[in-house]
């Protein structure tokens, strides 16, 4: 173990992170502890020719689900997407805009942007070990000292930007749960979101078809959340950017609750393959609507991301553990969620500049 002491590590080399060091005033001595071989697997990997990079139509309080609304917003408020689309023509990075409010980049290719993005963050002299496995931590007076697979590192500040533990496939895991428990943090059970219903409704002949309509999913006789959008059939189960976001407002498991999804199309969004469905199970064409029982959701495993994690209520508002100094966890791994398509990247970019923004007010 050497004497060395960072003025700060962050953990991992995911969205939220890299954008932080950018954000970061000076030259400082940082490392990035990143698990996998590469940074940023994720966007490599689900990003193709349609990346969103964020939209110009973000409510806060309505499109991110959380237990604190207020706290979400005021992460916003300092930085918006304004501000972020300020730093990417200041980078030169070209985008397009289109309907919706959607904000692509002009290329379509996340490559472009993530090459950049890591470029800034290796100009300001960042050391980014991978293949670097967290193991613990631990606080000793000013300094944290942090246990990987292969050495004990020592800082002053820790970042905590890891993922969920959905999509294992991507070296996903549990770190911040284990970090939040260890310095005695309020934590919430994770919960599969971002992922398909199983009904007890027989959709096979329905396989592998889509349309928009109205989704509504009923909890008790009350909806708890509604929205038209592309709706996907398969054999047992029903996706889509619809039924993904509607995950995001079931706080409890079908098996313990009684939840019951709606869907209504109207008679220019029928399809040949829904009508002829909708008449040999009905014999009724009055209105096009189906109604099904959701029996479960789909496994952690295919989920997007997980509901609730690390509660922001441990947090003051720039993202500081209010009872451990120096210790910070960013919207990688805090209990907000977000919709489907383009939420997800402004949230990890905005957690991170006003993470690197209380960082540097504090340090002045």
């Amino acid at each position: 173990m050497g004497n060395k002491i960072y003025d700060m590590i962050i953990l991992w080399a995911w969205a939220a992170g890299l954008f932080c060091v950018n954000k970061i005033n000076g030259w400082k001595s940082i490392l990035i502890l990143e698990k996998s071989e590469s940074p940023a697997q994720k966007l490599l990997l689900s990003a193709k020719w349609r990346w969103n990079i964020t939209n110009l139509d973000i409510n806060p309080k309505k499109d991110y689900s959380t237990d604190e609304p207020d706290f979400v917003k005021s992460a916003f408020d300092k930085f918006w997407v304004k501000n972020f689309l300020d730093f990417l023509s200041k980078e030169k990075i070209e985008i397009k805009k289109e309907n919706n409010g959607r904000v692509l980049l002009k290329s379509g290719k996340v490559k472009n942007f993530h090459e950049r993005l890591l470029q800034l963050v290796t100009d300001k002299w960042v050391e980014i070990k991978y293949n670097s496995e967290f193991l613990t931590a631990k606080k000793m007076d000013n300094t944290f000292e942090i246990k990987t697979n292969d050495w004990i590192y020592k800082t002053r500040k820790f970042i905590i930007a890891t993922w969920w533990p959905s999509f294992p496939k991507l070296w996903a895991s549990a770190v911040a749960l284990d970090i939040a428990n260890k310095f005695e943090l309020k934590t919430t059970p994770f919960y599969p979101a971002l992922v398909g219903f199983e009904t007890n409704q027989d959709f096979s002949l329905l396989s592998g078809s889509s349309v928009i309509g109205d989704l509504s999913v009923i909890k008790w006789n009350n909806i708890i959340y509604s929205e038209r959008s592309p709706i996907l059939f398969t054999h047992w189960w029903i996706s889509g950017p619809a039924v993904f976001n509607a995950s995001l407002f079931m706080r409890e498991s079908p098996t313990r609750t009684k939840y019951m999804v709606k869907m209504k199309v109207t008679d220019k969004e029928i399809t040949k393959r829904l009508l002829a469905f909708l008449w040999f199970h009905t014999n009724k064409l009055k209105e096009y609507i189906i109604s099904s029982d959701i029996v479960h959701v789909r496994w952690l495993d295919e989920a997007k991301v997980c509901w609730w994690w690390v509660k922001t209520k441990n947090l003051n508002d720039n993202f500081e553990c209010k009872n451990v100094p120096w210790l910070y966890f960013i919207w990688e791994c805090v209990d907000v969620t977000w919709k489907t398509w383009w939420f997800n990247l402004q949230r990890c970019r905005t957690s991170g500049a006003v993470c690197a923004s209380g960082i540097n007010e504090k340090e002045k």
